[in-house]
């Protein structure tokens, strides 16, 4: 088993942690990063089932609500009138103009048939360097956020 923070292989006893209230199996490198949970976890070494997640391969585009706003604007629309269209509520309509919410994909899907173009962008794979695992950790994680955010 693979340490949850560090992505370390756990020999021997491996430690649950509480880390900003999320527990964790972590190693004995890691256990002082968070509070110490009431039970030890013991490790034991099972064939590992790796499922793949599904990953929608387009996103939202940063600025969504804007565009939608101005689309209905520029047709000559009220609030209602595009919520009437698309068969949505107004209030659904108001919160993704304002950036409230984020649209469900059925949303979107409906928007982009009505104005005619993509509210979505096709996602790049983000390759994680330097980490000699297989799937992304704890710390992984933060350095991709921290390189996008630059």
């Amino acid at each position: 088993m693979e340490c949850e923070i560090c992505g370390g292989k756990i020999v021997g006893r491996g430690y649950r942690v509480v880390v900003e209230g999320t527990e964790l199996t972590v190693c004995e490198r890691c256990r002082d990063l968070g509070v110490e949970a009431k039970r030890p976890v013991k490790i034991s070494v099972k064939p590992k089932i790796v499922n793949k997640p599904i990953v929608d391969e387009f996103d939202l585009v940063e600025n969504y609500n804007e565009i939608i706003r101005r689309e209905r604007e520029r047709r000559g629309w009220t609030q209602e009138e595009l919520a009437k269209r698309i068969k949505e509520k107004v209030t659904l309509i108001r919160k993704v103009e304002k950036g409230e919410i984020t649209p469900e994909k059925d949303l979107i899907e409906k928007l982009e048939r009505l104005f005619g173009f993509r509210l979505r962008e096709r996602v790049e794979e983000v390759k994680v360097e330097g980490s000699r695992f297989t799937t992304p950790t704890l710390g992984d994680v933060v350095v991709i956020r921290r390189r996008k955010s630059k």
